[in-house]
This record gives C-alpha cells, sequence and structure tokens, in this order.
C-alpha cells in the first residue's frame, strides 16, 4: 500500500513531456495538452491564410486547423518524410494541429517546488 501511495506522489511530482523535433531543434508540449498524434494525412488547404497554416484536417468530424512548426518558428520549410505526424493538442481552449518532423518519447521531469520568492 504504501508503495502505491509514493508512486502516485512521484507522478503529482512530475512534469510529462511529448518531445518532438523540428529542424535540429527538440522541443516538448505537456502530455495533458495532447490530445493525440496522427501519421501525415490529406490537409485540405484553405486561401487567405499565414504561411505557417498548412490547412486544416477534418478529425472524427472536427476540422482543425493544422500550423507546419517548421514555417511559424522561421525554418526552411521541407518535404514531410515518413516520421512525420500531426500533434493535435488542445491549447487555451482550441484544437490545433502541430506538423512535426519527428515525435521522440514522453520525458518525466521533475517538478521544481524549492523557487525562493525574493
Amino acid at each position: 500500500m504504501a508503495s502505491h501511495v509514493e508512486a502516485k506522489k512521484d507522478q503529482k511530482e512530475l512534469l510529462q513531456l511529448v518531445s518532438f523535433k523540428i529542424g535540429d531543434e527538440e522541443f516538448g508540449v505537456d502530455i495533458l495538452s495532447v490530445q493525440e498524434i496522427n501519421r501525415m494525412s490529406q490537409i485540405t488547404k484553405v486561401s487567405n491564410k499565414p504561411d505557417f497554416i498548412e490547412g486544416v484536417i477534418n478529425l472524427r468530424g472536427r476540422i482543425i486547423p493544422v500550423i507546419d512548426l517548421l514555417v511559424k518558428l522561421g525554418m526552411i520549410r521541407k518535404l514531410h518524410g515518413k516520421n512525420t505526424r500531426i500533434v493535435v493538442v488542445e491549447l487555451k481552449g482550441q484544437i490545433l494541429g502541430f506538423i512535426v518532423d519527428e515525435v521522440s518519447e514522453v520525458l518525466r521531469i521533475p517538478k521544481r517546488h524549492n523557487r525562493s520568492s525574493a
């Protein structure tokens, strides 16, 4: 029983991030924001949009804008490879798809509680 309580405590003290690559850089997003990770699928182009918006996808009846993070971050656009994924996230109440070059792993990082207030 004690080990179960300790395991729950450890989970609360960990920040879990889904890590992914864009170009040569590695990024992470809180796993609680990630709804799903999909292989590249047909993206419908839309007009009058910023360059970084690739288009939209229909995900089980929901129309979701898809952002090419390479372009958004000012990197050179490239062809999508076999490891390219669309990471569907919820940010500030909005569902978005992010095109990433590769999803790496789930990182578990200890949360820091010892911030000093100066």
